[in-house]
């Protein structure tokens, strides 16, 4: 699965976690641990969560995957005074 994330059209919202779960008929979890290949997921959730990220073209949002403050983030901050 590519993580590369296109633009979005204007005015048109990426489909989100939230709405893969609810989709696939599953919780977050389940669908966070189908994105990071977790062995700890039924092949009937795993099959539906895979057809609802098809379904509605779902990207994972790189930036929302790396921690506050990690290498990379683009976080700033001031020196202190």
């Amino acid at each position: 699965m590519s993580h590369a994330q296109p633009p979005a059209a204007p005015g048109v919202r990426r489909p989100t976690l939230n709405a893969v779960a609810a989709r696939a008929g599953v919780g977050r979890g389940t669908v966070s641990r189908v994105l990071n290949g977790s062995p700890r997921v039924s092949d009937r959730s795993r099959a539906a969560v895979e057809k609802a990220i098809a379904e509605l073209g779902y990207v994972p949002d790189r930036a929302a995957r790396s921690p506050a403050g990690a290498p990379g983030s683009t976080r700033c901050s001031r020196p202190p005074t």
